[in-house]
């Protein structure tokens, strides 16, 4: 049998718990930059959730997320990138919507209930406050006056200002009155630390979306309509009227096969150029633009695969996937996507010789990435016109890869990637060397060590007529970069713990390792 004071504690456990996390909110971010902070904070929020549901209440899909957000907490500390905090961010708030709601399946529908999640979250819980127990038998009358008398206040005053600045007359006639109530305010909550409070308010309701749920079951409902297999929708038509023979799906699927037939007909006439030219032995031209070749013509080729996909979305909608006639214009469909897989594989190499001759950079690793999405995007849209399957099969599948090769993708630190490929690049008058001083302060311990590299490259730029990068005097690039560094140690004798990561910490280390040997 419970006690007064196991009930008491049970049904205060929430509160508290909220409570405590917003504090822990507090004393890791405020004024802080993230870091270590992340990471601690979303271990203790998973902890939070599984208290929850339990481990086993969980389902398979919130336990992925869940490894997901770890691991890219994880890479915030390890790495410190930007990608990392954002995915971090990203994977916590669909690892908060799949714990609280094991029916979610895709990943859109677990950012839409996060999102709903937070946005109700303030009014469900002002409601919710009338269901706390009372303490030793006493009363919460206090808080329904209060609710009672808030409220109108905060609408009457709401609806005056709209109505001064709508009428002139009406703002003279108010203006003192509203003045002095609002000099009242102000002198009445002159003691709260504004900023301060404002950030524990933020907290507050972080963590109550993230730990609890208050989204309606409107989200899951909606995606609980949508299958992964199409099914057949029959129309019944009125006894009196004659029978169409399924005109309207026999001439969509006229129109669907001479569209498919012509465009596989240009595509193999792009392919056998794209093969022939680019897949084996690929030289630059003379006075060719190559970036030109890529930029534009790269992207014109993956719209024009988005847009092949988005037709064959749309003729394999509904029941023309049932239709009996339909096999010939399925045959046509899925050569058309295994055609497009060739076209993507060329964009791939397309993107590979840009790299080969100018370097790496982040936009052409984020091609890459995309293009692998496309890729993959072709690969399950041939087995939903091969079995059958619905649209909320490809938005279930390539969300979930588009999450995981996002967590996957913070485990790299690409900024050291793309400078040691570049300081070790063949074509030293075609890298950005400006691009070096904007990279992260992880990269100072590299470019100290190879500043002769570097070097050699401003040479090769300034042995050309058309220049386009800024920095190509050494001296002056050496004082940006001292003047970066000092930054950087600035920066980091004056870190906080919370702000602590091995990222920075390597990075002192190498420099005064350095330093040292100098």
């Amino acid at each position: 049998m419970l006690t007064v004071n196991d009930s008491f504690l049970r049904a205060w456990r929430q509160p508290l718990l909220l409570v405590c996390l917003t504090l822990a909110f507090d004393q890791l971010f405020w004024e802080r930059e993230l870091g270590l902070d992340l990471l601690v904070f979303i271990i203790l929020v998973l902890l939070v959730l599984v208290g929850n549901a339990g481990w086993t209440g969980l389902s398979d899909t919130a336990r992925m997320t869940m490894g997901g957000s770890l691991l890219a907490g994880i890479m915030v500390y390890v790495h410190h990138s930007v990608l990392a905090i954002v995915v971090a961010m990203v994977a916590l708030l669909v690892t908060s919507a799949t714990a609280q709601e094991a029916r979610l399946r895709s990943l859109f529908y677990s950012l839409l209930h996060a999102f709903t999640n937070f946005l109700v979250a303030p009014f469900i819980a002002i409601g919710s406050l009338d269901q706390l127990p009372k303490v030793h038998g006493v009363p919460r009358t206090g808080w329904r006056w209060v609710k009672l008398g808030a409220m109108p206040l905060l609408l009457l005053s709401l609806f005056t200002q709209l109505y001064r600045a709508g009428n002139p007359k009406f703002d003279h006639l108010t203006a003192g009155f509203m003045d002095g109530l609002l000099q009242f305010l102000g002198d009445a909550l002159s003691w709260i630390p504004t900023a301060h409070t404002l950030f524990l308010s933020f907290g507050l309701l972080v963590c109550a979306g993230l730990i609890y749920r208050f989204a309606p079951r409107a989200v899951v409902d909606m995606e609980e309509q949508w299958r992964d297999v199409l099914v057949r929708t029959r129309r019944r038509l009125p006894d009196r009227a004659s029978p169409r023979n399924m005109d309207g799906l026999e001439r969509e699927r006229r129109m669907g096969v001479i569209l498919l037939l012509m465009v596989n007909l240009l595509l193999i006439v792009v392919n056998v150029i794209d093969i022939q030219w680019i897949w084996f032995g690929f030289e630059v031209p003379v006075d060719f633009s190559l970036k030109q070749f890529v930029h534009e013509g790269t992207w014109m080729l993956i719209i024009s695969i988005l847009l092949s996909m988005v037709i064959l979305m749309v003729l394999f909608r509904n029941n023309l996937n049932f239709y009996a006639r339909s096999k010939g214009l399925r045959t046509l469909a899925l050569l058309w996507v295994g055609q497009n897989l060739v076209l993507g594989i060329s964009v791939f190499l397309r993107n590979y010789h840009y790299i080969a001759f100018h370097g790496l950079a982040y936009k052409r690793i984020g091609v890459i990435v995309f293009l692998g999405l496309v890729l993959l995007g072709l690969v399950t849209l041939y087995f939903k016109v091969r079995d059958k399957k619905s649209l909320f099969y490809l938005a279930r599948i390539n969300g979930w890869a588009a999450f995981a090769i996002l967590v996957a993708s913070t485990t790299v630190d690409w900024d050291s990637v793309i400078v040691r490929f570049n300081l070790n690049h063949w074509n030293q008058g075609e890298i950005d060397v400006d691009n070096y001083l904007a990279m992260s302060d992880k990269v100072l311990p590299l470019l100290y060590a190879d500043i002769d590299k570097v070097e050699a490259q401003m040479a090769q730029h300034r042995s050309k007529t058309v220049r386009w990068v800024d920095h190509l005097d050494p001296q002056t690039f050496r004082m940006e970069l001292d003047a970066k560094r000092d930054r950087f140690e600035q920066r980091y004798a004056e870190q906080h713990w919370q702000e602590w990561n091995l990222a920075d910490q390597r990075t002192a280390n190498a420099l005064h390792e350095l330093s040292e040997a100098q």
